[in-house]
């Protein structure tokens, strides 16, 4: 699995089509594509969304994890939205040790981190 972070709209998408050859995702859910992106979406929206992604990524174990940097800037003042970030950024990191790679994007530039 390799896992793709980085700001909004710093060209993370643009980056797995061209360097890692993604040609189908799904935009904000764990659906039948390799690639997922917007996962924090995920994370937001999916009812029991630690278990839908774990059978995701036994499915899909060369697949593709796009994810937004939602823990810099102002803390948010409503709990679930801090509870929310939290869980973001303990899951980036559960997947960035699971990862064969892991990528951050900016201004449409990849680096590997790992």
């Amino acid at each position: 699995m390799v896992l793709i972070v980085g700001g909004m709209a710093q060209g993370k998408l643009d980056f797995a089509r061209r360097e890692l050859g993604v040609t189908a995702w799904n935009e904000g859910t764990l659906g039948e594509a390799d690639c997922v992106r917007n996962l924090q979406q995920v994370i937001r929206d999916t009812p029991d969304w630690q278990e839908a992604l774990e059978t995701w990524c036994a499915a899909h174990p060369g697949g593709v994890l796009i994810c937004d940097e939602v823990g810099c800037g102002v803390t948010p003042l409503v709990r679930e939205d801090r509870d929310w970030r939290e869980q973001v950024g303990r899951t980036c990191c559960r997947l960035a040790a699971e990862a064969e790679a892991v990528y951050r994007v900016y201004c449409g530039l990849g680096v590997r981190i790992k």
